[in-house]
């Protein structure tokens, strides 16, 4: 009897992804590690022993540009951090649930983040203590996709009793969320209360532990609670379901030679998210080294 090779999921198998999809993600998780790069060049000179003892070189005009881009963030009318920042955040949660259409089994995919994001939280205290951190990580991006994940693959699994039902709840439920959080204020209070306070607590609170799973309360160097984050992995799951009905790409003649490098960074955005601040510090401490900074 001629034996039957199984079918390999859809992201196991590069032949039969949504190139797409990927390459979206690999410009989200690039425009993160722009972002993170920014940081590290603004503060640079605090890196170093003599830093603020040396003269200027031409990594303070990278600085100098790198701190106008942070400043940015508090301008939410044109600021060009702000809103890039919220762009790509909602483009890369958005696609944590077009994946999740993908998925056959959500349940262990969200599994595999919490662990990788428990793992960076014990990675986040080590360089805490190492002075590199300020707070450590308690709830950040990683934890807020894990978690999202699995609930949205709860609601997956209960409302499987109807195509209808399991198709629209995702838009429903996702939609709810965001126009609550609207209604709510959700992004102005995510940073500032209403007297101009951070809503960053400057230390870890026990009673609010739950707070900063939540949303209610923020705390630490990358804090994503899940209000109303979760929102956009909900419309994302119904993007995935009713434009990929046969989980292939819309365009695939566009597909190419141009957008391997995207695609390539989108399909291993987990590694990237744990590697590039390496990376990005390495280059730092290198380029201080050769100009005669100190560690």
């Amino acid at each position: 009897m001629e034996k039957i090779a199984s079918a390999k999921p859809l992201f196991r198998d590069k032949k039969r992804r949504v190139w797409e999809v990927d390459v979206l993600r690999g410009i989200a998780v690039l425009a993160m590690c722009f972002d993170h790069a920014m940081f590290d060049f603004a503060y640079y000179r605090g890196w170093f022993s003599n830093g603020y003892g040396m003269g200027e070189n031409f990594l303070d005009k990278l600085s100098a540009l790198a701190r106008d881009y942070w400043r940015s963030t508090s301008n939410h009318l044109s600021g060009f951090r702000f809103w890039g920042h919220a762009v790509f955040i909602f483009l890369f949660l958005f696609l944590v649930g077009t994946s999740c259409a993908f998925s056959r089994d959500n349940g262990r995919r969200g599994a595999e983040i919490g662990v990788a994001a428990f793992l960076f939280t014990g990675i986040s205290f080590v360089l805490k203590q190492m002075g590199i951190m300020d707070d450590g990580v308690i709830f950040g991006i990683l934890h807020c996709i894990a978690l999202s994940v699995l609930i949205c693959a709860a609601v997956d699994n209960l409302t499987k009793f109807n195509k209808y039902v399991n198709l629209y709840a995702p838009l429903v439920i996702g939609t709810i969320i965001l126009i609550v959080a609207i209604y709510l204020g959700a992004w102005n209070k995510l940073t500032y209360d209403g007297s101009g306070n951070r809503l960053f607590e400057s230390e870890f609170v026990d009673e609010h532990f739950l707070g900063y799973i939540f949303g209610t309360h923020a705390f630490g160097d990358d804090w994503f609670g899940l209000f109303p984050y979760i929102g956009f992995v909900f419309l994302g799951i119904y993007w995935g379901k009713a434009a990929y009905p046969s989980k292939a790409s819309l365009f695939p003649r566009l597909n190419g030679k141009w957008n391997k490098p995207f695609a390539f960074v989108g399909r291993h955005a987990l590694i990237t998210y744990f590697v590039h601040q390496v990376i990005i510090a390495g280059i730092v401490i290198l380029l201080g080294l050769c100009l005669g900074f100190r560690l």
